[in-house]
């Protein structure tokens, strides 16, 4: 014979997470996305907020929607003259345009439904 048990509390209801910043959603879209040769990684205040190391170059992606301060200016501009890249987005998707236009090709956006099936189709394929 099984014995089964249940017991029903009543708890709190979950509060929901507090919204990710855009530079935070980017973030997370761009280490889903990024190439096997490339990695990114956020900053400190002064420097670009995400840096994206692809084949041997440095590029600085801002997601900015108010204006830069001065000790930005001045800080990017020293960057940019050491030889990185340094671009301004205000929004998500000027972002991902601006990284594409540095010559990093994005893989496509996971869709989460199909993503375990086209995993395993890529993987299993013959090569």
């Amino acid at each position: 014979m099984t014995r089964f048990g249940l017991n029903v509390e009543r708890s709190k209801p979950r509060e929901q997470p507090e919204e990710l910043s855009l530079a935070d959603q980017l973030l997370g879209e761009l280490k889903d996305r990024l190439p096997s040769d490339a990695c990114c990684f956020a900053t400190a205040r002064d420097a670009p907020g995400i840096v994206i190391c692809h084949q041997g170059r440095s590029l600085g992606i801002q997601v900015k929607t108010e204006r830069l301060s001065a000790v930005q200016v001045a800080s990017f501009n020293r960057l940019r003259s050491a030889g990185m890249r340094i671009e301004i987005a205000r929004n998500f998707r000027e972002a991902l345009e601006l990284i594409a236009e540095m010559g990093v090709n994005l893989k496509p956006a996971i869709n989460p439904i199909y993503a375990a099936r086209d995993f395993f189709r890529e993987e299993t394929r013959r090569k």
